[in-house]
């Protein structure tokens, strides 16, 4: 004859459930309630921290030491970081990003002084062109080149009075003050040439 099986609740029972709840829950229950407070100062190293999880928001930049090799970088004088960054030819200094000649190089029409400034090529220097307006007044206001009266620039519009012309923007002072003239010999100014800046010189 069979007899029906009927639990028992018993010490033995309840204490082995409760463990098991706990064993389940206590990775999760310490998850949630651990907040910086409860941590150790200096008790997580770097490489317990995830890659790539540490951002701005958390580090005070002005508490960064120096990158070692950046004191390098001290050694170099205003002078010496222009030279590796912007190398003129002798005749020319360095003014917005260009280098560009020291004097003017007489009048002339529009298009000889375009044809002039492209033929200057010397060895490996970049080919020269006629300075913008902004170029021009930049060397200008920072006087470091002469000037000798109204002065071309690449800066062209169709002629208002010559059929299939030019106008060409030419400055009449040092600060960049304008006028217009036609391309053709009876607009004839001076001119200079520029060219591009590189860490180049000419020669090198």
């Amino acid at each position: 004859m069979r007899r029906k099986f009927r639990p028992h609740l018993t010490y033995a029972n309840v204490m082995s459930t409760l463990a098991v709840f706990i064993a389940l829950g206590g990775s999760s229950y310490a998850a949630v309630t651990i907040s910086g407070s409860s941590l150790k100062g200096r008790s997580v190293s770097g490489a317990k921290l995830k890659r790539n999880t540490i951002t701005g928001v958390e580090i005070k930049e002005s508490r960064l030491g120096r990158v070692p090799r950046a004191a390098l970088a001290d050694r170099l004088g205003p002078s010496a970081t222009q030279q590796l960054t912007q190398r003129c030819p002798s005749d020319t200094v360095a003014a917005a990003a260009t280098c560009i000649e020291v004097r003017p190089r007489g009048s002339a029409p529009y298009g000889s002084a375009v044809l002039a400034c492209r033929d200057l090529i010397r060895g490996s220097s970049p080919q020269r062109r006629l300075p913008t307006h902004n170029e021009l007044t930049a060397a200008l206001t920072q006087q470091v080149v002469e000037f000798a009266g109204d002065e071309l620039t690449s800066n062209v519009y169709p002629s208002r009075t010559i059929p299939n012309g030019l106008d060409v923007l030419f400055i009449t002072d040092r600060v960049g003050s304008v006028g217009l003239t036609t391309g053709d010999a009876a607009g004839a100014k001076n001119f200079r040439c520029v060219a591009d800046a590189t860490n180049q010189g000419e020669g090198s």
